[in-house]
């Protein structure tokens, strides 16, 4: 995630989500709250070790983007299941499901980058990377 730009009220980033063979780009308006629900939703995620899969939603007019994060295994391997839905109306609407796998470490680290990017001490975020 790269910040491009803020106001008072949102924020314009460049989302990446890379699997091995697929990569999606969302360039849209956030807020804050919108991030501090994927903090929330990993911390939830991380407090019950990963037994209880939890669901971020991003939902704003034109894009709509789902992560699920769930145990793939019992030694912390975390799988993202990735839904993307981008609805421009241009005639290039798209729709991409993949998923790419994790650990729970890389979350942590995550949670505490995003933390950083909220607080406005770093403008670039990347942590997740496929296996």
């Amino acid at each position: 995630m790269r910040r491009v730009w803020e106001d008072m009220s949102e924020m314009g980033v460049v989302l990446t989500l890379k699997g091995k063979w697929c990569a999606v780009t969302v360039d849209e308006y956030v807020t804050a709250s919108d991030i501090d629900m994927l903090i929330s939703t990993l911390c939830v995620f991380n407090a019950h070790n990963g037994k209880s899969p939890q669901t971020w939603i991003l939902d704003v007019p034109l894009v709509h983007v789902s992560l699920t994060f769930e145990l793939a295994n019992a030694r912390g391997t975390v799988r993202v299941n990735a839904v993307v839905e981008q609805m421009k109306g241009d005639g290039g609407d798209m729709k991409a499901t993949f998923l790419f796998e994790t650990t729970m470490g890389q979350l942590d680290d995550l949670c505490a980058q995003l933390k950083r990017f909220i607080r406005r001490e770093t403008d670039h975020i990347a942590s997740l990377y496929e296996r």
